[in-house]
């Protein structure tokens, strides 16, 4: 008997249903937007209730009603707050407290080894990062060609 194909959006509503029930999600990233740090089609994203925002903390989004995002809360004002992926060299996204659906507190790599995101090291290493916004172009051009070269990506 086939499988009816199941869609990423069927798979995200499920997630985001589960970890509104209290479980902790893990998914595949797909992507290259979260680079150096979560490398898509490679590592997994461990998912959680966002509980309160912050600047640094990594969420899952919905953005504009359409479309989700796994990116880096760059600022919170209100209910207002902006995202922006830390492989991303420019744009950003908008949207509300009640947008943000699960918070990614950890990262678990192919070989099962997991990285904490909100360790206060991995939030130093993330402001950093963020401040070298201007050179990001040349560094993760720099990562691409070398240090992910030869890694399979799902």
């Amino acid at each position: 008997m086939k499988r009816p194909d199941i869609t990423d959006e069927q798979i995200l509503t499920d997630a985001v249903r589960l970890v509104n029930e209290g479980l902790a999600v893990t998914l595949l990233v797909k992507g290259r937007s979260m680079l150096p740090f979560i490398l898509g089609g490679h590592d997994s994203a461990v998912l959680t209730r966002p509980g309160e925002i912050k600047p640094g903390d990594v969420v899952l989004a919905r953005i504009d009603g359409r479309r989700y995002v796994l990116h880096r809360v760059m600022e919170v004002e209100g209910e207002r707050v902006v995202l922006m992926g830390d492989g991303n060299i420019r744009g950003q996204e908008i949207c509300t407290k009640a947008d943000v659906l699960a918070r990614a507190d950890e990262v678990v790599g192919p070989d099962g080894c997991r990285r904490r995101l909100d360790t206060p090291a991995a939030q130093r290493r993330a402001r950093l990062w963020r401040r070298l916004l201007p050179l990001r172009r040349y560094l993760l051009a720099i990562y691409k060609r070398t240090l992910i070269r030869n890694i399979k990506i799902q």
